[in-house]
């Protein structure tokens, strides 16, 4: 890159701003990737960690980054002062992290991680993120695509009635007596959908994708708010003392009055994670429980329930618009890729060691987020109508 040449520092304006195109993201990373010693776009991408403007507001997902990656920056700078002969590129990529809001795998840090890309390919054949999306089942059966509904009431049964809002969340009111406990309904999301609930009891909801909730029009049996959750979701409990709220996933049961937290019970992982953001909850399989304060995690895998200390902003990133990575491996992401962008993941040849960490938008299309990965060396890419393949 010529030392005057200003087509990085546009190509890095257009990106924070949101407004850089599939092959500008791809060009951009180009410029990065072929000028590894190149010391004007070290003290740029310097500069600009240091400036990058948010609004004056608090961003979750950038102020972890950006802790992250001034670690990252002094740990490869101290790392380059002791070994000569390291290459300037691990220094450049911590930086790097800033323009794309996602950072690199720790692994990467140790040595020279070159190689070619697949970024125009990426580019190329990009992926939509998922939508606002979801299927609520009736007790009768039938079946009420929302994202096709027009806003206003598109349901009453037993004393109930079920709104759209423009906004495109669903809203149960109780218009006479009470729900009827034997009537149940589910809202469920598909891959790449997600959808806001407010429940009977005014209890808000935020459902993931591949998620469902089973409840009754009344909510409340035998004295419980009891709900039956797959997948992930987070809740805003409406208080009420008399009747507790229980969130039930498989064999595990989250007891609360009112409070907010999230839940990610799906499948495919290894385990049930509980995380409580405000009040108290108990978790319990079996004959083990435990109960959560503010800030804490319960894992649960398989009736082994045990509790952590964790940051809550990574816990519901997924909420509030974000991915937020923090040391995950290229299999755990993958499966969250997986989930939101409605796609096939094929893994070619041998699984791509290391861990990666950083943030970067749910609603960005998904070379947004595996050009960055890529970048680290690491692992490659290769997209096929909605099939990633990936790769060492």
């Amino acid at each position: 890159m010529k030392k005057d040449d200003p087509s990085f520092q546009i190509l890095f304006s257009k990106y924070t701003r949101g407004e850089a195109s599939p092959e500008e993201t791809a060009r951009l990373f180009h410029i990065i990737s072929e000028n590894n010693h190149d010391e004007q776009i070290t003290k740029l991408l310097e500069s600009e960690l240091e400036s990058t403007p948010f609004a004056g507001e608090y961003d979750p997902a950038w102020e972890f980054t950006l802790g992250k990656i001034k670690t990252r920056i002094s740990e490869a700078g101290e790392a380059s002062d002791q070994k000569k002969t390291v290459r300037i590129w691990p220094r450049i990529a911590a930086i790097a992290a800033a323009v794309v809001l996602i950072a690199f795998g720790v692994q990467f840090f140790t040595g020279d991680k070159g190689g070619s890309h697949n970024y125009d390919q990426l580019a190329a054949n990009d992926i939509a993120p998922g939508k606002i999306g979801a299927t609520l089942t009736l007790s009768d059966g039938r079946k009420i695509r929302l994202d096709d509904a027009a806003d206003g009431i598109i349901a009453k049964e037993a004393g109930i009635s079920v709104s759209k809002t423009a906004g495109g969340q669903v809203v149960y009111q109780i218009k006479a007596g009470k729900g009827d406990p034997d009537m149940v309904h589910t809202l469920a999301t598909t891959k790449g959908e997600t959808y806001v609930l407010t429940l009977p009891d005014q209890t808000k909801v935020w459902l993931n994708a591949a998620s469902s909730l089973t409840y009754n029009t009344a909510l409340v049996s035998n004295g419980v708010r009891r709900v039956k959750l797959t997948g992930e979701a987070y809740f805003e409990v409406a208080k009420d003392k008399d009747h507790p709220f229980v969130v039930e996933s498989g064999d595990q049961k989250v007891e609360v009055l009112g409070t907010h937290f999230n839940v990610n019970a799906y499948s495919d992982e290894k385990a049930y994670r509980t995380t409580l953001l405000e009040g108290s909850v108990k978790v319990s399989e079996g004959g083990q429980s435990k109960i959560l304060s503010p800030g804490s995690q319960a894992v649960n895998s398989g009736g082994d329930i045990k509790l952590n200390t964790v940051d809550t902003d990574l816990a519901v990133a997924w909420k509030n618009n974000n991915f937020i990575f923090d040391r995950l491996n290229i299999r755990q992401i993958m499966r969250i890729i997986e989930r939101w962008y409605d796609v096939e993941v094929v893994y070619d040849g041998e699984v791509p060691a290391g861990t990666f960490w950083g943030s970067v938008s749910r609603f960005g299309k998904v070379s947004q987020v595996l050009i960055p990965l890529e970048a680290t060396g690491n692992v490659h890419f290769r997209i096929e109508g909605r099939t990633i393949y990936v790769s060492r």
